[in-house]
């Protein structure tokens, strides 16, 4: 943090103090409420109390563990690091709300390029019952090989710098022909009218496995909620259940259609 951390003083005033921490999310996607108080020089309750007032502001949404910032996804796309030090405790949370709908002999497609996913692969490797699972995902991949009771397919593709997600072809070709039950789904960002990503190429991996899947089941905290990504992926119609965490109010819920999709709140 640098010169930004230098130039805090323990006798900043308030508003001045809350002024610096807007500016610090204008920069960084997510902050965690014990590290903002260190920076700052001041108590966790006192932190706390500034990033509540921020978030009745608008300007950040809080989490169990700090705040993340409200930004438009135009174009922003944090990295994995980033994402697993943002809202984990809420992440864990979905996966575990989402375990609960998988079925012994059931067929599932695990999305590609979020941290919520290989949470999720992690916890089906620890299910002991016969499943199929496509994914174009290398953490994924790599999380249920040697897991007897699981069939796993990886179709394939060009591995994204940077990342495990295996895009373009062969998959888009080979998801046409396939029939699976589940779809669980990540997002960039999500509103009532439809779920929306910053890249193009994964857009269209997502849109086949959509087409693929009975039903699709969206993961995502609640920090994705109401904001657009640059590229529609899927109205919000095709989206048959999200699973996400108390954070997400509940005026933005009830702006959404129903009976597609179907929520379900995870239990922190």
């Amino acid at each position: 943090m640098g010169d930004f951390e230098d130039a805090i003083s323990e006798e900043m005033l308030p508003a001045e103090r809350r002024q610096r921490l807007i500016e610090w999310f204008k920069t960084n996607q997510a902050g965690v409420t014990q590290d903002l108080a260190r920076m700052f020089n001041i108590s966790v309750s006192t932190i706390r109390r500034d990033l509540d007032l921020l978030a009745t502001e608008g300007l950040v949404r809080r989490t169990h563990g700090g705040a993340v910032a409200i930004r438009s996804r135009a174009t922003f796309e944090p990295s994995t690091d980033m994402s697993r030090r943002t809202a984990v405790e809420e992440k864990q949370a979905i996966v575990t709300e989402a375990l609960k709908l998988i079925e012994p002999d059931q067929s599932l497609l695990i999305d590609t390029g979020a941290v919520i996913c290989h949470l999720l692969a992690d916890g089906v490797a620890q299910l002991d019952y016969n499943l199929t699972v496509i994914t174009n995902d290398l953490y994924v991949a790599k999380a249920l090989t040697y897991r007897e009771n699981i069939k796993l397919i990886v179709p394939g593709g060009a591995c994204r710098f940077g990342s495990f997600s295996l895009l373009g072809e062969p998959a888009l070709s080979f998801l046409k022909d396939i029939r699976c039950d589940t779809f669980f789904m990540s997002a960039a960002a999500i509103d009532e009218e439809c779920v929306s990503e910053t890249l193009l190429e994964l857009v269209q991996l997502k849109r086949a496995m959509v087409d693929a899947a009975r039903e699709t089941v969206l993961l995502a905290d609640s920090s994705r909620f109401m904001a657009r990504a640059l590229h529609r992926t899927a109205p919000i119609e095709r989206v048959s259940t999200i699973i996400t965490d108390p954070g997400l109010a509940d005026e933005d819920r009830v702006r959404f259609p129903t009976p597609n999709p179907a929520f379900r709140i995870a239990q922190m």
